[in-house]
């Protein structure tokens, strides 16, 4: 288990501005072929997605911790989540085929309308299937504490690979 880190003055401040109207998360949609993704059905195999996912999660260990509170200073800290869910953090979602762009824009501000819950890792990774011409969609949201909108694309890159070779297995150290 790693020890607790101190979030920056910088990112408390993020916790600290955030509310309801002003959800403090930074967010990214994709848009691809679904291509080897695709399972027997024609729909996505969200399955495959969440277990690459989780094969890479030991290269950003952050990605895995949660906030807490120090007693009596309330000063957030970075600790590890004990019971992380890949599930909840990689979510499935489709639109009524054949969706069109339009119905993914009103899906994806409805999940970025929503604030990140403070007692789990703060990202979300969404796929969403039925997009026309068999498209799916990658909507990614991470909070600003977290990281910032290049630590995104550091995480996209983390994430996805497009030659075969770069697959990898999963990480073989127990969380």
């Amino acid at each position: 288990m790693s020890p607790a880190q101190r979030l920056s003055v910088l990112d408390r401040t993020f916790l600290d501005f955030e509310s309801d109207a002003y959800p403090q998360h930074v967010g990214a949609t994709l848009i691809f072929e679904t291509g080897p993704l695709r399972n027997p059905a024609g729909g996505v195999d969200a399955e495959r997605v969440r277990s690459h996912i989780g094969s890479r999660l030991h290269r950003i260990p952050r990605y895995r911790q949660r906030l807490a509170w120090i007693p009596i200073e309330g000063h957030p800290v970075w600790v590890d989540d004990d019971r992380f869910n890949i599930h909840y953090h990689v979510r499935h979602a489709a639109l009524p085929k054949p969706g069109s762009e339009r119905q993914l824009k009103r899906l994806a501000a409805r999940i970025m309308s929503q604030r990140l819950d403070y007692g789990k890792p703060l990202w979300e990774l969404w796929v969403i299937e039925g997009l026309e011409g068999g498209r799916i969609a990658v909507l990614l949201l991470i909070h600003h504490a977290l990281t910032d909108g290049i630590g995104i694309l550091r995480m996209l890159n983390g994430f996805w690979q497009t030659l075969p070779e770069q697959v990898e297995h999963p990480h073989p150290a127990a969380w």
